[in-house]
């Protein structure tokens, strides 16, 4: 099967890098907070089978580079629109994991007419989405980086990425009911993103189902590959 690496400028001069695999209506799958494109390494060979499948690490992730001092979702959005461009892809269907979902939900705002279908696994839109012991984990780490970050370029990267979950992101209950795309909210049982914020979600968006898995936390397309296959693909391939 035909893959590809690729990297992309962007106007500001930072590096964008994405592999490209199988053929088909295109589905570009997006990563957690900290994470790359390899989240979805038992996705790709799956997915591709059916769709010309994007990984793309997100600015300041992975293999990109940030040649900016701010790190927003609307940024990593304008990346994401530009690969398509590149591309010359008018529509795609995307699935986002965690701050890929938040990537995918600021991107269908900015960029509707782009978004075919989409599937959000534990993503949320207020940082109250997200269980209290986790907030305050979160919290700590934030506040550790931003000392840190005096002293140490690493850590001025890092609280850029951290800053990105100690933030709402910039959708709200209105930007949502504008949503057109047919939605999947998908969310283990056990994640860190509280079960109420994930109905929300799928409330909200007017042609958006909610689907609960047993027995799965944060991880579960890495945990249960298998299984989120079958439901992300059952989703995807629905007439």
């Amino acid at each position: 099967m035909k893959h590809e690496k690729k990297n992309i400028r962007t106007t500001d001069g930072s590096q964008i890098y994405y592999e490209v695999s199988g053929e088909g209506f295109p589905l570009f799958l997006l990563h957690g907070n900290g994470g790359s494109g390899d989240y979805f390494e038992k996705q790709r060979p799956a997915f591709s089978q059916y769709f010309k499948v994007f990984t793309m690490d997100s600015r300041d992730h992975g293999r990109s580079t940030n040649q900016s001092t701010t790190l927003t979702f609307e940024q990593m959005a304008e990346d994401l629109y530009m690969i398509m461009k590149h591309e010359q892809l008018d529509q795609a269907d995307f699935v986002g994991f965690s701050d890929g979902a938040n990537l995918a939900m600021v991107f269908a705002k900015q960029y509707p007419h782009a978004v075919h279908r989409l599937v959000l696994n534990a993503g949320n839109t207020v940082v109250s989405g997200v269980k209290l012991f986790f907030r305050i984990l979160t919290a700590l780490q934030y506040g550790m980086l931003c000392i840190a970050a005096v002293i140490s370029s690493t850590a001025k990267k890092q609280l850029r990425i951290v800053r990105l979950m100690v933030k709402d992101i910039n959708v709200t209950t209105t930007d949502l009911n504008h949503f057109h795309a047919k939605t999947l909210v998908i969310v283990g049982k056990h994640d860190i993103i509280k079960r109420s914020h994930s109905i929300y979600l799928a409330k909200e968006i007017p042609q958006a189902a909610f689907v609960l898995v047993a027995h799965q936390g944060h991880s579960f397309a890495k945990k249960n590959p298998e299984l989120f296959n079958q439901e992300v693909l059952s989703f995807l391939l629905e007439k």
